[in-house]
């Protein structure tokens, strides 16, 4: 009796000991599974996927410099003449959906892909020829959210060359989605640049599928863009409709309008409408310098005054007449 109540005072901790490790393997189990399952199905965490304020307006991704890269391209316009102010492109893609479409040849609902656009480089030692990717001036995102829009695709800018906003709305319909609907090779996306993504996918880079359009991109043709190789870039290539209103972003070499001989590039389709609709506001207003007045003006030296946009001759007219405007605007006198 001595011994069996001894035995069963020995078998009880066990029990529970052994109880406790089971317990231990099977919740390091399920924390393993959730963990796995999670893994498995990234797009449904909200890091995933495309996130917004109240407003409607797209957060910018914290962590989208970490995403992969899928393309770049140095110059690369979809206008003809003469070309505009050239940038390197590199073309990053969130992961989970870069996963996705590797596995699938599809873009999955909230595929995001960041555009990152820099100036150029060079004579930098110890490089001796060629040019790099430097400053960033731009950043834009293409996302895939048909919940969000009806169209499926929307397209952001988030500035950059001031400094990048942490919210961005969609552009207009008619600024971004229109061409890439028309010209895309695979479902919005311009596949055609993307090699090393199509490749990943085994694909080929202009492979072709039918949208909602109807027929392939393949099949269509550009829409004729006016011819600007006799004319000068002005204001460096920044949006001239955005400046007046205080903000100096590059506008695309694509998107384009001549006034005077002087090419202006656009963000955006609405905003070349805007430039358009009343030319003499948002244009160089002059043509000689207003502190040297026998010298033409250079337009990539300019300063905003009072709404409109005025040109120089030389940088040290811009600081002359910035120092007191009024003094170069006066009337002639009678």
């Amino acid at each position: 009796m001595r011994k069996s109540k001894t035995f069963s005072r020995g078998v009880v901790p066990i029990a529970v000991a052994f109880a406790g490790v089971l317990l231990a393997l099977a919740m390091r189990t399920g924390v393993e599974s959730a963990v796995h399952a999670q893994s498995s199905h990234p797009a449904v965490g909200g890091a995933a996927m495309p996130q917004y304020d109240g407003s409607a307006a797209l957060k910018l991704p914290e962590a989208y410099r970490q995403w992969v890269f899928v393309g770049s391209s140095l110059g690369l316009s979809y206008s003809e003449g003469q070309p505009g102010t050239e940038m390197f492109h590199e073309t990053l893609m969130e992961p989970s959906a870069y996963q996705h479409f590797v596995d699938t040849g599809t873009f999955r609902e909230g595929t995001m892909l960041a555009l990152i656009l820099h100036g150029t480089g060079e004579q930098v030692l110890p490089a001796r020829h060629g040019r790099f990717a430097a400053d960033v001036h731009g950043v834009e995102m293409a996302v895939k959210d048909t919940s969000h829009r009806s169209e499926g695709w929307a397209y952001y800018n988030f500035g950059g060359m001031n400094g990048l906003r942490t919210t961005a709305q969609a552009m207009p319909k008619e600024s971004c989605y229109n061409c890439h609907a028309q010209h895309a090779k695979r479902d919005n996306v311009f596949l055609q640049f993307y090699p090393l993504l199509a490749e990943a996918a085994h694909l080929t880079s202009s492979s072709a599928e039918p949208n909602s359009a109807g027929g392939t991109a393949a099949t269509r043709t550009t829409a004729p863009i006016a011819d600007s190789a006799k004319t000068r870039l002005a204001l460096r290539g920044l949006d001239p409709v955005l400046l007046v209103a205080g903000r100096e972003e590059l506008g695309k070499p694509e998107i384009i309008a001549v006034q005077r001989g002087l090419r202006y590039q656009f963000v955006s389709e609405p905003n070349r409408a805007t430039f358009a609709a009343d030319p003499g506001r948002f244009s160089l207003q002059n043509e000689m310098c207003p502190v040297v007045p026998s010298a033409a003006v250079d337009p990539s030296l300019f300063t905003v005054y009072d709404g409109r946009i005025w040109g120089f001759a030389t940088s040290d007219c811009v600081t002359r007449f910035n120092a007191d405007p009024a003094a170069f605007l006066k009337p002639p006198a009678r």
